[in-house]
């Protein structure tokens, strides 16, 4: 039996890597991802470059927050 989970589960692995298998997403608070990624970016860890093409969900309300905040930090740097 555990060979077969095994196979199973190599299968699965090889489906998520071929793009053939939908993939695994997690729900997160950004109160516990944002001092992370804050730390691995001054930390200058090679990781966070793996994922540095990968798009993250989030709430519309928050991207408009980003984009008027973007323009502030544009404008107040000019």
């Amino acid at each position: 039996m555990t060979v077969h989970h095994s196979e199973e589960r190599k299968e699965r692995e090889l489906d998520r890597i071929s793009g053939a298998a939908a993939p695994k997403t997690v729900d997160v608070s950004l109160k516990q991802i944002v001092p992370l990624l804050i730390d691995a970016e001054k930390s200058n860890r090679t990781w966070l470059a793996d994922f540095a093409d990968d798009t993250v969900r989030i709430d519309s309300d928050l991207y408009d927050v980003l984009l008027a905040y973007q323009q502030y930090r544009q404008s107040e740097a000019a």
